[in-house]
């Protein structure tokens, strides 16, 4: 923990940028929903280990050091009449005022011997919940995966539109000293020069809107890696969408063949059946609330009114003692229906985790066919973005030759530069898109794509 807090401070200090892996452990270390994840999992294993009160032996001491104090009393004993005829007379008898000791202590044991399998069954549901616990934490490792894999590549995005929004206001300040110049010399117009600080001021205002852009982006960023703040948050683009080449991707699976390894694999779906399993375990569990339950207990007891000595609280054990043993047996014949009722709803909560199975099931057979589609779009339309980017390089470089060779406008070379930087943002975009939409279907099938 101390190296990796090292490590994201050294990141926004500036002096080494967050690559993708460096993100991905912050956030494994940092995240809340991971966190949250982990302490639901962590809870679950403490259910499993409470669940076993009902199997195991009960042992408890309890004991008590005190005085008891008592005042002037009156008491009426019935005794025989010695006169004839026989008869009972009331004779009072008054006891004056007391005070001795009241210490006793005692170890009783218990042990439920048979309750119509509900402990078991109870210890069968708890152990499952946790294994469905931990389920969920593999489905919150994969989603907060994606999530900084996600936000990570939309930093490089924005970063990346920034450099091609500062590209064009480059060109476009070329162009209003061209346009200066060409005035100047008596070959171009005045309204040449205004058109060209229109221009350059619009996209200088793109500019700064964009850099706005990727604040945003750098701060939903750091939101996902547990960070309070994201100044001073940069990253390392993958060279994977650095280049001018397409990122290399292997071949997307059938649609069929992806929903089987969903099905498989994806954690939330192991959860759920798991979850479906534990309800009907609670419906046998609850069902074993029609059983007598049967126990074994055992009792020692010792009261004095003295501390030591033969007779005293610590004297010999084997005096002044009370020690019994017996086999317990508690049969509930009628509750007010609540025992039926606690069936029913264990029944009505195990249809609920069934069916929670199934729509999940649906959810992730959607996931799966939307991300696959996303990323085969991606990929068809990159080639021709691509080639859509020489185009317009050709292009600029063509207006700007016409420009210089005085046959050309500086509309014509505005035209140009505001193509290629669509095409470049489009490019941009695209590669980037295409990383993220594979990120999406390996998340959706459960990883390992």
């Amino acid at each position: 923990m101390g190296t990796l807090a090292l490590l994201v401070s050294a990141c926004l200090a500036g002096a080494a940028p967050l690559t993708l892996d460096d993100a991905l452990a912050a956030a494994t270390k940092r995240n809340a929903e991971l966190a949250i994840s982990r302490l639901d999992e962590e809870a679950a294993r403490v259910e499993v280990r409470q669940s076993y009160q009902g199997v195991l032996p009960r042992l408890d001491l309890t004991g008590n050091l005190g005085h008891q104090y008592q005042g002037e009393q009156q008491q009426v004993n019935v005794v025989p009449n010695p006169t004839p005829p026989p008869d009972f007379v009331r004779v009072p008898v008054t006891y004056p005022s007391n005070d001795f000791g009241a210490h006793q202590y005692g170890l009783a044991a218990s042990w439920t011997v048979f309750d119509g399998l509900a402990s078991w069954n109870l210890i069968s549901s708890s152990r499952t919940r946790s294994e469905a616990a931990q389920r969920l934490l593999d489905e919150s490792s994969l989603r907060v995966a994606f999530e900084v894999t996600r936000r990570f590549y939309e930093v490089v995005k924005q970063q990346r539109a920034l450099e091609v929004r500062r590209e064009t206001a480059a060109l476009s300040e070329e162009l209003v000293q061209r346009a200066d110049a060409l005035f100047s010399a008596g070959r171009g117009t005045k309204a040449d020069t205004y058109s060209a600080r229109v221009n350059l001021g619009n996209d200088r205002i793109a500019v700064r809107s964009q850099a706005a852009v990727l604040e945003s982006a750098r701060a939903e960023l750091a939101v996902v890696l547990g960070l309070s703040s994201a100044v001073g948050l940069e990253v390392v683009p993958p060279g994977t969408v650095t280049g001018p080449l397409l990122p290399a991707q292997q071949e997307l699976p059938p649609l069929p063949t992806l929903l089987t390894e969903a099905r498989k694999r994806r954690p939330v779906l192991a959860a759920r059946k798991l979850s479906g399993e534990a309800g009907d375990l609670e419906i046998a569990r609850a069902r074993g609330a029609y059983w007598p339950v049967v126990g074994l207990q055992a009792s020692y007891q010792k009261a004095s009114p003295d501390l030591g000595g033969q007779f005293g609280l610590f004297g010999n054990p084997s005096k002044q003692y009370v020690a019994a043993t017996q086999v317990t047996l508690a049969w509930n014949l009628f509750a007010g229906g609540s025992t039926r009722a606690g069936v029913e709803r264990a029944e009505v909560e195990a249809r609920r985790a069934w069916v929670l199975l199934e729509q999940e099931e649906q959810t992730v057979a959607a996931e799966v066919t939307v991300a696959r589609e996303q990323a085969a779009a991606l990929a068809d339309t990159a080639a021709t973005v691509q080639e859509n980017v020489k185009a317009a390089e050709a292009a600029l470089r063509f207006a700007r030759e016409r420009l210089e060779a005085g046959v050309g406008s500086q509309l014509e070379v505005r035209d140009a530069t505001v193509k290629l930087s669509d095409a470049r943002l489009a490019w941009v975009s695209t590669v980037v898109d295409l990383v993220v939409a594979r990120a999406d279907l390996n998340r959706a099938v459960g990883g390992g794509m």
